[in-house]
């Protein structure tokens, strides 16, 4: 990874954290929710990827992308239902836990059944 990619990375990361956090501000503070969930993230990360390897390395990244979306879903799930019973440092990182726990679970599951990247 090059400086310009880590530029490009931390200035498009840094604005939209700046812009979510003023509009969480506003009495559209709901719509903050929707542009966490922006991919922008995987819109530089697959970009950067896809100068780096073939066609065929990129579609197997993105399969397995895919599947793991449900990730995401156990991650805010997590958050939202522990939200009223911890801070907010505790409820995130509980939550991290769980995206982490449900990770595990997806790499075990890739492994032993879909093989997603095996050549």
């Amino acid at each position: 990874m090059n400086v310009i990619e880590l530029l490009t990375r931390f200035l498009v990361g840094g604005s939209l954290i700046v812009l979510v956090s003023l509009l969480s501000k506003t009495k559209y503070s709901v719509i903050s929710g929707l542009l966490v969930l922006f991919p922008i993230v995987t819109l530089v990360g697959y970009f950067f990827i896809g100068q780096s390897v073939d066609s065929s390395k990129l579609h197997e990244i993105t399969l397995f992308s895919m599947y793991s979306l449900p990730t995401t879903f156990i991650f805010l799930f997590t958050f939202y239902t522990v939200q009223a019973k911890y801070t907010l440092i505790e409820s995130l990182f509980l939550s991290v836990m769980a995206w982490f726990l449900a990770a595990g679970v997806l790499v075990l599951i890739n492994h032993y059944i879909l093989r997603i990247g095996d050549s």
